[in-house]
């Protein structure tokens, strides 16, 4: 088929969104003729990535005009940003996309449940996603501090008041012929009723373990330490400060274990006031954002990883560790959770944020306690990995998916 993918973020070597939009585009070019939109920021680390590769996608770039995004300086400002992109992109390339004999139009990465996608408006069949949404579970919500409280109430206003006033989001899911979940448990669509019939499923995140940064890594030597890993922007809802509450609690009453911190933050400060509270501050080591090779270093040198975000996409680190054979304990309640609750590691719930935390202290407790079952979710992990989470196996699925569409 003739594909015209928009992936605002895509990117080589990158994870998370860029990450995605780089490996679909580039699998699904093994089965189809495919061109990209991107931003044209990207376009230089593209087109040296593809140097000598013989089946590649084509790619073309877009970006705001200079004095539309000058506040758009590292998180701040890009969710405006991005949303605007949807219609520069839309008004710029709708002529090339009706009238280049595409046969299906794909909202690819950054497919926000509440952000327009202009392309679903395009003559061509038109699919939205992957596309997903994770909601907060009732109990964390409870005990969320108010300043995190006000700017997820602030959150879900924009979102919400995105969904049901602004046009071009009212128009996407109604335009659009096919739209792809990815969030969703199989069968739970978020979607209304009445937009059912033409919704399917399909993982969002992957990873290319072919890459050479991952035939490089070594598994640490065991040294009588048991090594806590937390990698992750500082962002409350991530679980950072759940999960320094967690290793406060183990630290106080081990002196075998020790804390890795791999990433930056706002929530900096409120981890090490959690550190200084249970005095184990001299067993953190804050490694700051580093490589990927670095990165993936860190993962198989680590025990157990410390993930309870409460609402997040499937992130590429989760994958990542369970190619690392390394076990996860999160929160129940997102894809996160849903992925590592197939055998990667130990998944809590609660009633109360007391008891949230009281079973992720007591589920990372039982597995610093059980080198056996770290082995086995460890195992359990990288199967899982080398059988569904692959780019090469979820892209031949996704082009299977994208056929069967076609076909109806």
């Amino acid at each position: 088929m003739k594909i015209f993918i928009s992936a605002y973020a895509c990117e080589p070597q990158k994870g998370s969104e860029p990450g995605i939009g780089w490996n679909v585009v580039n699998e699904l070019a093994r089965y189809h003729e495919v061109h990209v939109l991107t931003r044209a920021n990207n376009l230089p680390s593209i087109q040296a990535a593809l140097a000598g590769v013989e089946r590649k996608p084509f790619f073309y770039g877009y970006d705001l005009p200079k004095w539309l995004s000058f506040w758009k300086k590292k998180r701040r400002g890009y969710h405006l940003y991005y949303y605007l992109w949807q219609y520069g992109a839309y008004f710029k390339y709708r002529k090339f996309v009706n009238s280049f004999g595409f046969d299906q139009v794909v909202h690819l990465t950054f497919a926000n449940i509440s952000m327009p996608s202009l392309f679903m408006l395009c003559r061509p069949t038109t699919v939205w996603g992957p596309i997903g949404r994770a909601s907060i579970p009732p109990a964390v919500r409870r005990a969320l501090p108010w300043r995190v409280k006000i700017k997820e109430s602030l959150r879900s206003l924009s979102m919400k008041t995105l969904t049901f006033f602004d046009l071009g989001r009212i128009l996407t899911p109604r335009c659009a012929d096919w739209i792809i979940e990815s969030g969703a448990e199989i069968g739970k669509s978020c979607f209304p009723q009445r937009w059912q019939k033409k919704v399917l499923f399909h993982p969002q995140t992957g990873i290319n373990t072919a890459e050479p940064e991952y035939r490089i890594v070594r598994q640490r030597n065991a040294d009588g330490k048991v090594r806590l890993l937390i990698c992750s922007e500082f962002l409350h809802w991530k679980g950072v400060t759940f999960a320094a509450e967690v290793f406060g609690r183990i630290a106080s009453q081990r002196a075998d274990v020790e804390l890795h911190i791999y990433g930056s933050g706002p929530e900096k400060q409120a981890m090490k006031k959690i550190f200084h509270r249970y005095g184990v501050e001299a067993r953190v080591e804050w490694k700051g954002f580093v490589g990927k090779q670095e990165m993936l270093q860190a993962l198989f040198d680590a025990d157990i990883l410390l993930y309870p975000s409460y609402h997040h996409g499937l992130a590429t680190v989760i994958l990542q560790a369970m190619y690392a054979k390394l076990p996860i304990v999160t929160i129940a309640g997102d894809p996160v959770a849903r992925c590592v609750a197939e055998g990667g590691g130990g998944v809590v719930d609660g009633a109360t944020m007391a008891e949230i935390l009281d079973n992720l202290t007591a589920e990372t407790m039982h597995l610093i306690e059980s080198p056996e079952l770290r082995q086995t979710c460890g195992q359990t992990g990288r199967k899982l990995i080398e059988e569904k989470y692959e780019w090469s196996i979820l892209c031949r699925r996704l082009s299977e998916l994208l056929e069967e569409i076609s076909a109806r």
